[in-house]
């Protein structure tokens, strides 16, 4: 994903095909802080953690990865949170995008041919990261382990070929509530290509 995560892609400092480090949605920590009056280029990136919202955060999590599936980067980018938004531009800028162009897509204020491209290689990225996963196929559930208040995590699992069957996990998708909407923490890939 140029500029924003792991999978060699043009921009990110590897060659193609290259393993480059972890991006936040492919398991690195982010930034946890607003960023006041910061617009991106759906509304405000500004959010309010909230208890957990009304939605059903295993929903959530197949509408994004089927939007990861079939490109729809605008609907990936609208999934993302504050917390994930933040920290896509802050790898970006370390894998050398121009600041310039960081600043005018944190604010919403990118040509829509540089959104479009930034986007692009950012759902390219997320591909790449479950890659080696029949995409087709993919189960959810939700963790129902110990969460901390305004968070949820749905484990994402690909059935297993007979004779053997049955399931593997193959990502995890954490969710926080932001202003009374399920969105996007990070996407955690469990299986390697």
């Amino acid at each position: 994903m140029s500029d924003v995560s792991g999978n060699g892609a043009a921009g990110n400092g590897s060659e193609p095909g290259e393993q480059g480090p972890s991006g936040p949605l492919s398991g690195e920590q982010g930034p946890s802080g607003p960023l006041s009056g910061e617009q991106g280029p759906s509304g405000p990136l500004s959010g309010e953690q909230g208890q957990g919202p009304d939605q059903d955060p295993v929903e959530v999590a197949r509408e994004f990865l089927e939007a990861v599936v079939w490109g729809d980067h605008t609907k990936v980018w609208e999934s993302f949170g504050l917390e994930a938004r933040t920290a896509v531009l802050k790898v970006a800028g370390n894998r050398g995008m121009d600041e310039a162009l960081s600043a005018r897509l944190r604010d919403g204020t990118a040509a829509e041919s540089e959104l479009n491209e930034f986007l692009a290689d950012l759902v390219t990225g997320l591909r790449a990261d479950m890659a080696g996963n029949d995409l087709d196929s993919l189960t959810y559930e939700l963790d129902t382990g110990p969460q901390d208040p305004g968070r949820a995590r749905v484990v994402v699992n690909v059935p297993i070929p007979p004779p053997m069957g049955g399931y593997l996990p193959a990502a995890s998708v954490e969710l926080t509530g932001e202003a009374g909407e399920w969105k996007i923490v990070r996407l955690l890939p469990q299986m390697s290509k």
